[in-house]
């Protein structure tokens, strides 16, 4: 027994001794350096802990909230830190997220001049709207006298704003020059003779060989017209890709489309047609100029269309990170698909009885090719965002999704969703699906469309949002720049209100909540591109990422959430001023 105690004794001290040592050593703090900062309000969109006055960040990220600095002292204690009060009259809400842009597209297009049915706020100019043909036929001749490019390139037109155009009426009015119009929708470019004659295509025989090429319908590019569009566009793009990227408009494109997207408090976006215009080696190269550097407060998901993706997709998408993923450029493994035609052209695919006018809409993939494409992406394991515009389009859509076999932690999206029924609706909800939704199609097409193409019913059921919210469906809002601005907080306005450019309130039962609007451009807009889990909330160990605002938009309303400035964003806790 002797023995045995002695050992528990000697035991027991070597014990009391480790732990003094231990003890003794110096604790190292992780964030040594801790920025708090104060607001007159911090909106979390956080349910369990809605505001907040403090919120304590380090290395870019959130370690907690707090309605005092006392609140905030286990992250204060024994460190350096910093209490920044410069928001302390602002509100606070996470960087806001847009769901759906197309990066290469806006770089293209911000460097031409907008002539549309609707006025244009752009990063150091303002474009006003232009109604009726002699109005948009004035202000085609103004900018063309402005400009001395080689191909003279706008966008906007809409020919139920502006009247028809095709080729025959552009050599009218600018017989002696190359002009290409891009049509409201982006979809669909015209081209008069001076311009296909430059682009090498100004016989019949050279145009008809340009666009037999397979995926292409022969339909959607017609000689006689100019008119290119929908599966022959992006062979358009690349002959025009000279005119469109010269290194000057490149770099203007650029920052630009940061300084927009600043000003309207964007942090975070998704491209949802990654490598649709230079592939994806050039397009990487290019967004990692723009998105890698210091001075760049946002951070982008690239999503690859669906051809693109050779071979095995996880594959391709381990060699695509490998070579480029950044903490601010990145992969995952989402794909987009087509189903139907562009909404701003009436080229959505429609139900009986379909288009009043008798034309008819016009498929992106046909619904075979479609299957075969969501199938493989599917099986390999990935979330499937399916550019969808018509209620028959979306019955495809639906009915190849109900074929998939059920799996654990992959999402299907319905990107645009311009016009769905109420039983579609159930069937989105019941199927635990997705919508990302571009509700400018009411705001800008919901009068026009009442008078040509859809009725008065249908068209002011456009964008049936509020049908979506009463059954719980995950919702964000996108502006697919530039179908309506990079600008989340108008996009919840119109969401919201409902009102067409002629001041006319549409279906007022499917307007969102003020809430799911602004959830819509937060923290279900982070949901929908699958990464709620870093950014779309304040919350701690997320992105220290917040808009700056100069009122609580819970308080002006619904009715005044596109007039609320953004001051600046806070981008992984650093301050950037919109101005």
């Amino acid at each position: 027994m002797l023995k045995i105690s002695h050992f528990i004794a000697a035991a027991l001290a070597l014990l009391f001794a480790t732990g003094a040592q231990a003890e003794e050593a110096p604790v190292t703090l992780s964030y040594p350096e801790v920025t708090i900062f104060e607001a007159d309000k911090i909106i979390t969109m956080e349910p369990g802990y809605p505001d907040a006055r403090y919120v304590a960040t380090a290395d870019g990220i959130i370690l907690g909230l707090g309605q005092s600095l006392e609140d905030l002292e286990a992250w204060a204690k024994d460190r350096k830190v910093t209490i920044d009060r410069q928001f302390s009259k602002n509100v606070l809400m996470p960087g806001f997220i847009e769901p759906h842009i197309h990066p290469m597209q806006t770089i293209m297009m911000l460097p031409m001049p907008f002539i549309s049915p609707e006025e244009w706020k752009l990063p150091g100019k303002t474009y006003p709207a232009a109604r009726g043909k002699a109005q948009y036929e004035q202000r085609l001749r103004e900018e063309m006298a402005k400009s001395e490019d080689a191909l003279f390139i706008t966008w906007g037109h809409h020919k139920l704003f502006h009247g028809d155009m095709d080729r025959a009426e552009l050599d009218r009015i600018a017989p002696d020059r190359p002009v290409v119009i891009w049509q409201r929708s982006f979809h669909e470019i015209i081209a008069n003779s001076k311009a296909l004659d430059l682009l090498g295509i100004g016989d019949k025989t050279a145009f008809t060989a340009a666009f037999s090429k397979p995926n292409i319908d022969p339909g959607h590019a017609d000689y006689a017209s100019g008119i290119i569009h929908e599966t022959a566009l992006f062979n358009g793009i690349a002959m025009l890709r000279p005119y469109l990227f010269s290194p000057t408009k490149v770099q203007q494109g650029l920052a630009d489309m940061r300084q927009m997207m600043l000003e309207n408090g964007v942090t975070t976006s998704a491209d949802l047609a990654f490598g649709g215009f230079g592939g994806p080696e050039m397009e990487s190269a290019l967004f990692k100029s723009l998105y890698d550097q210091p001075t760049t407060p946002s951070r982008i998901l690239a999503i690859p269309i669906a051809p693109l993706v050779t071979g095995d997709p996880n594959v391709w998408l381990k060699d695509m990170k490998a070579k480029y993923d950044s903490s601010k450029f990145f992969f995952s493994n989402r794909i987009k698909l087509f189903a139907d035609g562009a909404f701003f052209a009436q080229y959505m695919q429609m139900n009986p009885p379909g288009y009043s006018d008798g034309h008819e809409g016009k498929w992106l993939t046909e619904p075979e090719d479609l299957l075969k494409q969501t199938e493989r992406f599917w099986d390999a394991g990935w979330n499937l965002h399916t550019h969808v515009n018509g209620d028959k389009g979306l019955d495809v859509v639906l009915d190849i999704t109900e074929k998939l076999a059920p799996k654990n932690g992959q999402h299907i999206i319905m990107e645009h969703l311009g016009y769905s029924t109420e039983a579609q609706n159930r069937r989105i909800g019941e199927m635990g699906l997705y919508v990302s939704a571009q509700p400018n199609y009411i705001r800008i097409l919901g009068d026009a469309y009442a008078k040509t193409g859809m009725g008065p019913d249908r068209a002011a059921q456009m964008n049936r949002l509020g049908s979506l919210e009463r059954k719980d469906v995950p919702l964000g809002l996108h502006s697919d720049f530039n179908m309506a601005p990079i600008d989340p907080l108008y996009l919840a306005w119109v969401a919201s209100n409902r009102i067409t450019l002629d001041g006319n309130v549409k279906a007022p039962k499917e307007r969102l909540s003020l809430d799911k609007a602004l959830r819509a451009i937060t923290v279900e807009a982070a949901q929908i591109i699958g990464m709620d889990d870093m950014v779309g909330s304040i919350a701690t160990g997320k992105k220290a990422d917040f808009t700056v605002l100069d009122r609580d938009p819970y308080k002006a309303g619904a009715a005044k959430l596109r007039d609320l400035q953004v001051q600046g964003v806070v981008f992984e806790g650093r301050w950037f001023p919109a101005k």
